[in-house]
């Protein structure tokens, strides 16, 4: 097997930042509240709010989804061993179980359990040619226009029945994740239950256009020579960045209510399309700038600390999401609901930094991270060796 990417590694740790960022208020406060027009009361919090809007939502699961692509692909192309369907299937069904599990005792926005069930897809596509995967790339992100300018049609039907309920399922909420552990973990099953076609109608086609593009660049060789890719991406860079800051622009002021509520049908179209390819192209505008920091002498500080992160980053999600549940849940510290945004946004660096150091401190004494091991052992379906 050839030697790991440092860059990728990279990215998944930095990944990992933007992930919980966008996570940590589904953990502080019931799902309803978050991007609600009622979520915050002071300005610090409505800031903060804006914040993860323009910078992070949308574009983490982009971008973890798009390694996760590029991670599957070399592990197939250059690792014989799991280049049997066998093995990759067992791997993908103990990612999902992984999924599901994270899904009901720890957070309600799991996406390892999508990741699974897409990535069976990706068994597939490993032969098709790299057109075949570009295109199929921006079929995606087409059919996920589609799906959320049905979502923004029936915005209303679906407002007007949460209102109407809003208060009982605040309370019960509140009650449930500030009780004992099962009456947290269960309000967490209905929650994720609810939450499905969400996930399925606005993350999914995202996640395998993002699957497919990292294939593609996988196939090319993206990563592997900075020089001789750095050129290409400089040249989109500029219209990338344009198109990220406007269309997260809109995205912020819309999804924050800061531009009229139950907008006409054609600004609803205007605002998935917006949101659809906006998010993307941030996200290529971080990617292309941590590229050029990573390839400099500047990064070589940070190389350790990111790449530790990336090579344990199951681990490591799977680990936010139990300091944030301990953090917030009655059986831990109970402080579901009483902290405000600005706050939650601060808590996230403590959190990862933890994390961080974990990873360093684990590495120096195993080559696996906990979780990592796990599921490589199921999926070679023996005691992998963690020294």
């Amino acid at each position: 097997m050839k030697d790991r990417i440092g860059f990728i590694d990279f990215l998944r740790g930095f990944a990992l930042l933007g992930i919980l960022v966008v996570n940590l208020p589904y953990f502080s406060k019931p799902m309803y509240l978050v991007a609600s027009l009622g979520e915050n009361s002071t300005l610090l919090d409505s800031i903060a709010s804006w914040i993860v809007a323009f910078f992070f939502e949308s574009k983490f699961y982009v971008l973890f989804s798009f390694l996760f692509g590029y991670g599957f692909f070399i592990q197939l192309e250059n690792n014989p061993e799991t280049n049997s369907r066998s093995r990759y299937f067992r791997r993908i069904f103990g990612l999902g179980i992984l999924g599901l599990l994270h899904g009901i005792f720890l957070f309600i926005g799991d996406i390892l359990l999508s990741y699974a069930i897409l990535g069976a897809l990706l068994w597939f596509l490993r032969n098709r040619t790299s057109s075949w995967l570009f295109k199929l790339s921006l079929v995606c992100l087409t059919v996920a226009v589609f799906c959320r300018i049905g979502m923004s049609l029936a915005e209303v039907e679906f407002k007007s029945q949460l209102e109407a309920n809003l208060p009982r399922l605040l309370e019960e909420s509140r009650k449930a994740y500030l009780g004992g552990f099962w009456e947290s973990n269960l309000q967490r099953t209905k929650d994720t239950i609810l939450s499905i076609p969400f996930l399925v109608f606005y993350q999914w086609p995202t996640v395998l256009s993002m699957f497919a593009l990292g294939f593609y660049a996988a196939k090319n060789s993206i990563f592997t020579d900075w020089e001789k890719t750095k050129p290409g991406f400089k040249k989109i860079f500029p219209w990338a960045l344009v198109l990220g800051i406007l269309g997260n622009l809109v995205y912020t002021l819309h999804s924050r209510h800061i531009l009229p509520e139950n907008p006409n049908v054609f600004l609803k179209i205007l605002y998935a399309i917006s949101d659809t390819f906006s998010a993307p192209a941030l996200t290529f505008c971080y990617v292309y700038l941590l590229g050029n920091y990573y390839h400099s002498g500047r990064s070589f500080a940070d190389r350790i600390w990111f790449e530790t992160m990336g090579k344990f980053s199951l681990t490591c999600y799977l680990g936010e999401s139990l300091v944030c549940t301990w953090i917030f849940c009655g059986w831990g510290l109970g402080y579901f609901d009483q902290i405000g945004s600005y706050i939650v946004l601060l808590l996230t660096v403590p959190i990862w930094i933890f994390w961080g150091a974990f990873s360093l401190i684990w590495k120096s004494n195993f080559s696996l991270g906990p979780m990592e091991w796990i599921l490589r052992s199921w999926t070679y379906w023996k005691k992998i060796k963690i020294v």
